[in-house]
């Protein structure tokens, strides 16, 4: 039987928090109400990583993070509380780091390393000789060289060569030429028999045609360990690094070429994560190299260490249909097992995976575009276009150019490596070149999505609808390329008499690309567009669109049905580590939807303020920056010197993602700076700004937080399994990585929760007025998550397999309530939620009482039954067939209901 668990808890691994912190939060994280740890990849990675995505080792836990032994104590306490452990797995690539040990082996011994075709490197790239490219280099290799900023050294590990702390091992043949060296050169009599002797083992390592790691690993020991010999070969390597001509021979000779990190922009011969050098790409579709980088994931399995995977960037692979079948063959079927993928617009999760579903990103947009007001859109648009005198107008049009730019600035390696697989499998004319290569990239910029999934042809018809859809819009966007481009859409239909190799090559062009249009989304979307576009930041969000911007009651009701039919335990996250902005500040910018006169009064007068410090910033950075003020400042409205370098972090990352005034490459530290100062200068030293913008702030913070309200609940209560991403059981106002990996106060939050626990226990109808009185310190939110998540866990049958049966809401305030049902064998859950509350309460009011819902009433189902327990509180709501909305949200402000019939 599949593990599913009732709530994940998403914990951030690092060397700053370890499996032994962890151990000590099972009690805290068990008396709130998770039934299971979610882990970020904790494996061996780069040293000091804060994240684990960029693993050097898949084979055991970083010892940076904690060890076997410790994860096995977890396991032991995680299996007495009926607990349970999802572990984040990384199969799309590795860190190009000395400590990748498989990576260093290929470098190494080249066609004789057992790794030499582990990773995605094209090792015929007619513009490298064979050799991998190393683009680690802070300049050019010449100025390298000129600077003797290059240096070979002799270690235990071997012979290698150093660039400041890049480590790169001397090829196995390059050992020859050094030990002949030495033999000549030293005077010393010992060193004659002892080179002899190595020369021969050389010879017999190098005519094997895979080396031993062990034997050759023994070879090098020996060399250091030959005191003689070691001397005479040290003497040889300085030679070496003092006359350029002959380090330059010995370059040659690698298998590797070291070369400037911007070299990537234009030529590549490897598969990077996105445009990140340092993140090199695995041949996971290898059954050899799946086998052996899942060893240790296998173990952790069958041991029974987790119950459950979450695998990083599925859409990354060569063929992830087939990785996934393999992944549930190797895992068992006990194993809970989720993607990362990010679904765009309409797009849905192939439903043929064997797999419970996706990281719950989907799940994040539709919570968001339901908190924001249909009606602004055209309202938000008009204002953004006056505040900003070059709005961009057509977001999808912004999103192709911005691809555009991302493929011709930064992958235009991986452009032409696309090409010259066209052209050498002859699937396109090799002239005319330049209108092929950029019919090629108008189609990969024109993807709707991130990518189909097809390992066969024909490919199926939902799939073709997409690749027919990217072609419209690239057929739009160049019709003078209408004959490449007509070309290019046939590649993925199989035509009558295409033989099995055009089939073959046909299908590998269509699934090579696939690679790449990811990438490209990645990039020109939510790395470049989200940071251009700022109408409403809170819609630019991974999984999200500006494009969407609402969903009805309705929309939102169809979608929970389809998730309950097709993927009944997807996650349902509103926090990640991915995430642009914490889902407190995300819900907060959605009241500026219901507020949006008020707003632009505010935010133009804002933006003429800010001109007395500077006139630096472009209109459309300010409006970013005023919008990102309302989404971060805490509820209270205070301003500490914490605040302020958050959001100047923030801004200098968020300045150079959106590649207008500066970028990584090329930083503008005048426009930054000028930027930063902005930020002090408003918070800081203006009181004029902050008596403007407090009152209008403390408005838009009080919707915000009872949305956030409604927000937890739906997450909780809705098909799926909630996630709560590590520390937002109080209010998540962080900002994009790193600010959301912060540290979290576990003590703060074990103390609320036992004062909340206590006082539950004396007056339910006192603490709820507490709580609403001082929403500030967040505990309103721990309650409602620790309420919602242990009834949830004492029900799981009914949210697991539970119908999910939209409610209608009758009455005059009929709009400003979503509420459905879950109905399992007898037991039902109710949940009723606020919406649009700027026009229905004033901004110190809560949604209570008659008074505001008058005679509202949710319809309940023919079946349901009468009598329904407060989750929220206590005491039974008697039913006939509706219920008084005013008695659902008696004394607090979202309702969760259940019933036995």
């Amino acid at each position: 039987m599949t593990y599913i668990p009732s709530a994940t808890y998403r914990v951030q691994t690092s060397p700053k928090f370890r499996l032994s912190d962890i151990k000590r939060l099972i009690p805290y994280l068990h008396e709130l109400g998770i039934s299971t740890i979610y882990s970020a990849p904790f494996f061996c990675a780069r040293p000091g990583s804060e994240h684990g995505y960029d693993v050097t080792a898949p084979y055991d836990i970083s010892p940076e993070i904690g060890t076997q032994k410790e994860l096995q104590e977890i396991a032991l306490e995680l299996k007495r509380r009926n607990m349970g452990w999802v572990q984040d797995i990384v199969p799309n690539h590795m860190a190009f780091h000395p400590d990748n040990v498989w990576l260093m082996d290929a470098l190494e011994k080249g066609p004789q390393s057992h790794f030499y075709t582990f990773f995605d490197i094209h090792f015929h790239h007619p513009d490298f000789s064979g050799q991998v490219m190393v683009p680690f280099l802070g300049e050019p290799l010449e100025q390298v060289l000129e600077q003797g900023q290059l240096e070979l050294k002799l270690t235990e590990k071997g012979i290698a060569l150093h660039y400041f702390d890049n480590v790169y091992p001397v090829s196995v043949s390059s050992y020859r030429t050094l030990l002949e060296e030495a033999l000549q050169v030293s005077g010393n009599p010992e060193v004659t028999p002892q080179a002899a002797q190595s020369l021969k083992e050389l010879a017999l390592h190098e005519a094997e045609e895979s080396i031993n790691p062990a034997a050759w690993g023994n070879f090098k020991r020996r060399l250091y360990k030959n005191g003689a010999l070691r001397q005479a070969l040290e003497q040889v390597l300085q030679s070496i690094n003092s006359k350029d001509k002959k380090l330059r021979k010995l370059l040659q000779k690698q298998h590797f070429i070291l070369c400037h990190w911007q070299e990537t922009e234009k030529q590549i011969n490897y598969r990077r994560f996105f445009t990140v050098n340092d993140l090199i790409c695995l041949r996971m579709e290898s059954p050899e190299v799946f086998e052996q980088y899942h060893q240790f994931i296998k173990m952790l399995c069958d041991q029974e260490l987790v119950q459950g995977l979450r695998v990083d960037h599925v859409d990354g692979l060569f063929d992830p249909t087939t990785y996934l079948k393999r992944l549930r063959q190797l895992a068992g079927p006990e194993q809970y097992v989720v993607v990362e993928k990010i679904l765009e617009g309409e797009e849905n999760l192939p439903e043929h995976w064997p797999i419970q579903g996706n990281s719950g990103y989907d799940f994040l947009a539709w919570v968001s575009n339901l908190y924001t007001s249909g009606k602004a859109r055209e309202q938000l648009t008009q204002v953004y276009s006056r505040l900003v005198s070059d709005a961009a107008t057509d977001y999808g049009q912004l999103v192709f150019d911005k691809k555009m730019f991302i493929l011709t600035t930064y992958m235009q390696g991986e452009l032409e490596n696309l090409l010259r697989l066209l052209q050498e499998r002859q699937l396109v004319p090799l002239e005319p070149e330049e209108q092929w290569r950029r019919a090629l990239a108008v189609m990969l910029a024109a993807w709707p999505v991130y990518r189909i999934y097809s390992n066969d042809l024909p490919i199926p018809k939902e799939e073709m609808q997409v690749v027919d859809e990217a072609f419209a819009e690239a057929s739009k966007q160049a019709p003078e390329l209408a004959e490449q481009l007509q070309h290019l859409h046939s590649l993925f239909i199989l035509a009558p008499d295409d033989t099995e190799r055009r089939k073959h090559h046909k299908l590998y062009f269509v699934m090579r690309s696939q690679q790449f249009t990811g990438p490209l989304a990645a990039k020109g979307v939510e790395d470049t567009t989200f940071y251009n576009y700022n109408r409403l930041i809170s819609l630019n969000e991974v999984g999200n669109s500006p494009a969407i911007f609402h969903l009805s009651p309705q929309d939102f009701h169809e979608r929970m049905q389809y998730r309950q039919r097709t993927y009944p335990h997807s996650i349902n996250a509103t926090a990640t580590h991915d995430t642009k902005r914490g889902e407190d500040a995300r819900l907060r910018l959605s009241v500026l939807t219901e507020l949006a006169e008020e707003w632009e009064q505010k935010a133009r007068q804002w933006m003429e303020i800010s001109r007395k410090y500077t006139s630096e910033p472009v209109e459309n950075d300010l409006y970013f920056l005023l919008q990102t003020l309302v989404g971060v400042m805490p509820l209270n409205g205070e301003v500490d010197e914490t605040l302020v370098k958050r959001v100047q972090e923030y801004l200098e990352k968020a300045l150079r993602e959106a590649k207008n005034k500066t970028d990584w490459s090329a930083p503008n530290e005048k426009y930054e700076q000028a930027m930063k100062d902005l930020v002090h200068q408003l918070l800081v030293q203006d009181e004029d700004f902050m008596h403007s913008f407090q009152p209008f702030f403390l408005k838009v913070a009080h919707y915000g937080w009872l949305y956030s309200l409604g927000q937890t609940l739906l997450k909780i209560t809705c098909p799926g399994v909630p996630d709560v991403y590590q520390g937002t059981e109080l209010w998540d106002l962080s900002l994009v990585d790193p600010d959301n990996r912060r540290p979290v106060d576990y003590e703060q939050r074990r103390r609320y929760l036992q004062e909340l626990q206590q006082a539950e226990g004396q007056s339910i109808e006192k603490l709820h007025e507490e709580l609403l009185h001082h929403p500030g310190n967040a505990k309103a939110k721990l309650y409602l998550l620790h309420k919602a998540l242990t009834t949830r866990r004492d029900m799981q049958a009914l949210f697991d397999k539970g119908e999910y049966i939209p409610l209608q809401v009758q009455g005059p305030k009929q709009e400003h309530v979503l509420a459905f049902a879950r109905h399992y064998q007898g037991q039902w859950a109710l949940v009723a939620v606020p919406l649009l509350l700027v026009s229905l309460v004033d901004s110190h009011e809560q949604p209570q009482g008659p008074e505001v819902w008058q005679d509202t009433s949710i319809k309940l189902p023919d079946n349901a039954p009468q009598a329904w327990q407060q989750v929220l509180g206590k005491g039974t709501l008697q039913a006939a067939s509706s219920l008084p909305v005013a008695e659902v949200f008696k004394s607090f402000p979202v309702a969760f209901l259940t019933a036995g019939s």
